[in-house]
């Protein structure tokens, strides 16, 4: 099983074996499971299913101990057993055919046994011994973005610009946050501020081994941001000390590989299916191959900046094969002005470039978002520090939910793999994309291998998870390719597909995480929970699947049709301007514009410059409002629908809707709506139906935005169903 350079300490309890139990020590060869064989006694219907027995123990790996409340399954799937205070379990009548045999507890990695036949009549016995998991990650490799404006000491930075410009930030901290770096750089650290049980750290105390086993300076080793140069080409082991709460210290380490730069020609050489998938070819097509010669036209010998995000390796504070030291054997004196000047003053030309020792690494290559070629570490990473290195857009996904909304990743998908789909970046590629089951690393065993990182260290949505950087297909209407992993329609849980075109990625996610017979079952009282977190397109798109409709029709809003590319059109629209600039005049380069509203941050409204911003103009496009017409997102509703006697904004109406219901609905211990304690006890089949459109809509978010159509004549249908009754004094949609 390949390991993630650190693990967590808190192993997965998982019982059902759909989503996966974890692997451990045994590694017998992988062999596909039999479905077990119905093999009877006779020919006739109902004759009995012969069967035999699995019975064992379960111990600690290290400690020989036997180990107690071990959940112990089959795969083909049989009923379980735990095993008792000796370690020992039973599996009793296990029809006979083949089975893998997996142990789970928590804090340990699973045990696993594959190829067992069971014979009729017949009893196997094993020993199944739980590796105890690795300790709980509590460092990382810190990606630094140039906007962060970190400044450390002697101010060694990701460009140096040595005949730079006065106006230029020449202090400014850039790095990747992947485990390898070029030669000559500094790799900058960061400790958790918690623990794996939410408890803060309070120290933390570095120690970094170079490749011969030298010691390393390590500057600030004493903080939670430290940094180390590495010098020369090979292997970093970094430890990391920290002080946990209550005066226990816990222990990390990982390692950072340096190298040089050895250009996209070299890659693939192996990378064009001959040895691994045919990754070069396609990103040949992507902007990225192409940037330099898009670009090279536009440069000025004052615009030096530039050509660092042009190209692969450039890091003029390092000798290690990048475009800069290229550069040099080209001709270029970097005493005597910056490079983009020098290649501007001299009047090189694209093909001159390319054809100088330069031209291995122009554009941005395979090396700039994994790391030099000659370690061939084969690194990778979903941190958006990688993209923005250039992408400025990260200023805007740094205040959006996708970046902000990290605690489900350190609780949730730590106890779950099948949340990481929708709640880590590379859940969503494994199992959105990929169509994988997501797999922990504690999980894996040799028919299951991991497929994720370790929980506590997942991604967040970020920019490698809706944009591939290896493929330019799914052009947008202009031609040019996001590069999106996903575009089109989509088909959500409750069954119903959507026509999502750019918002594919988006809705992917956004549609309820419920299907139609886990509804069903809900209005049963076989459930407990009700809709999941996540219905905006079911609400968008009116879906009456998602929903409970009594028997009455509902409409639907013309927004969805309006919104050809789905929760994108609308939340990813152009950024407000604040100011039209010195120039006076809008859609120009010098533009103020609220960045925390609009574009890569999703949101429809914040606070910009001290002042209240809403992207109404996202709303006032053909065949929506009118140009101008919208102060407000909230704009005036057409009618009085929760009966207040006032014609109120939409959102208030909406408001007032879910509040009528409130007070009908069944209610907690502390007066609150229920929500996860449904049972078929304690609340009728009709309540049950109106706490799943309760909190549908109030689980949307948008309160009658996304679709007021059909958000208030389903809260409106809702309450009179619940109470035999009209919504009092309303208008009725």
């Amino acid at each position: 099983m390949t390991r993630h350079p650190y693990r967590i300490a808190i192993l997965l309890f998982v019982a059902l074996v759909a989503l996966g139990l974890a692997g451990c020590g045994l590694r017998p060869t992988p062999v596909a499971p039999v479905t077990p064989r119905q093999a009877t006694s006779g020919s006739g219907a109902g004759s009995p299913v012969a069967s035999g027995k699995i019975e064992g123990v379960v111990i600690d790996a290290k400690t020989g101990k036997p180990l107690n409340n071990v959940m112990v399954t089959t795969s083909p799937g049989t009923p379980g057993a735990m095993s008792d205070t000796q370690g020992k379990f039973t599996l009793a009548d296990v029809p006979v055919g083949m089975y893998n045999v997996e142990a789970s507890l928590k804090g340990y990695d699973v045990g696993f046994k594959g190829n067992l036949s069971i014979v009729a009549g017949g009893t196997q016995s094993l020993q199944l011994r739980l590796q105890p998991a690795d300790d709980y990650p509590l460092a990382r490799v810190l990606g630094v973005w140039p906007t962060d404006k970190q400044v450390y000491p002697d101010n060694k930075v990701w460009i140096t610009l040595h005949g730079g410009y006065a106006y230029h930030d020449n202090e400014k901290i850039t790095t990747t946050g992947l485990n390898n770096v070029g030669v000559g750089t500094y790799v900058y650290l960061e400790g958790r501020e918690k623990d794996a049980n939410d408890k803060p750290i309070s120290g933390w105390t570095w120690k970094v081994t170079g490749p011969s086993g030298e010691a390393v300076k390590v500057e600030n080793a004493n903080t939670r941001t430290p940094r180390f140069l590495a010098a020369r080409e090979g292997k970093y082991e970094v430890t990391v000390e920290a002080n946990l709460d209550g005066g226990a210290k816990g222990k990390s380490t990982l390692t950072v590989t340096a190298g040089h730069y050895v250009g996209a020609e070299t890659c693939q050489s192996c990378h064009n299916g001959s040895v691994q998938a045919d990754t070069y070819s396609a990103w040949l097509g992507t902007g990225h191959a192409t940037k330099l010669d898009t670009t090279y036209g536009s440069y000025t010998a004052s615009s030096d900046y530039c050509v660092g995000c042009h190209v692969t390796g450039f890091n003029e504070t390092a000798q290690n094969g990048g475009f800069d030291d290229l550069a040099v054997k080209a001709g270029w004196d970097s005493g005597k002005g910056s490079l983009q000047s020098w290649l501007v003053n001299s009047k090189m030309t694209l093909d001159q470039i390319k054809d100088s020792p330069m031209g291995k690494l122009a554009g941005i290559q395979c090396e700039a978002c994994h790391g030099p070629g000659s370690a061939h570490t084969g690194a990778s990473t979903y941190d958006p520090a990688v993209c923005e290195q250039c992408h400025t857009q990260g200023e805007q996904w740094k205040v959006s939910g996708h970046a902000t909304n990290t605690g489900y990743l350190n609780s949730h998908t730590a106890s779950n793999a099948s949340c990481a789909p929708c709640h880590s970046g590379d859940g969503y590629v494994v199992a959105k994309v990929k169509g994988q089951q997501p797999v922990f690393p504690s999980q894996a065993t040799p028919i299951k291998p991991a497929n994720l990182a370790v929980p506590g260290d997942e991604p967040t949505i970020a920019c490698a998870t809706c944009h591939d950087p290896h493929q330019a297909t799914n052009p947008d209407e202009k031609g040019a390719s996001a590069q999106l992993r996903q575009v089109g329609d989509v088909k959500i849980p409750v069954g119903a597909t959507i026509k999502a075109g750019m918002g594919a990625t988006c809705v992917s996610c956004h549609g309820n995480n419920r299907d139609a017979q886990y509804k069903a079952d809900y209005a049963a009282g076989k459930k407990v929970r009700g809709p999941h977190e996540n219905p905006q397109a079911d609400v968008v798109y009116g879906i009456k699947d998602s929903v409970f409709d009594f028997g009455e029709p509902l409409g639907s809003s013309p927004c969805a049709n309006k919104t050809e590319d789905a929760c994108v059109t609308c939340h990813m629209a152009p950024n407000p301007v604040l100011d039209p600039g010195k120039d006076g005049k809008v859609g120009t380069r010098d533009d103020v514009l609220a960045l925390n509203v609009g574009g890569h941050s999703m949101a429809m409204a914040g606070e910009a410059n001290g002042k209240q911003v809403q992207n109404t103009a996202s709303c006032e496009v053909d065949g929506c409002h009118a140009k101008g017409s919208m102060a407000t997102l909230d704009a005036a509703a057409s009618a009085d629908y929760d009966g207040n006697g006032k014609v109120e904004g939409l959102q208030e109406e909406v408001k007032g809707l879910l509040k009528l219901l409130e007070g009908k609905l069944p209610k907690d211990d502390k007066g609150q709506v229920l929500s996860s304690t449904i049972t078929a006890d304690n609340t009728t089949e009709v309540q049950r139906e109106a706490l799943w459109n309760y909190w549908l809509i109030t689980a949307d978010g948008s309160y009658g935005i996304h679709n007021a159509t059909f958000t208030v004549q389903l809260l409106q249908k809702t309450y009179q169903k619940l109470t035999g009754q009209p919504v009092p004094n309303a208008t009725i949609r």
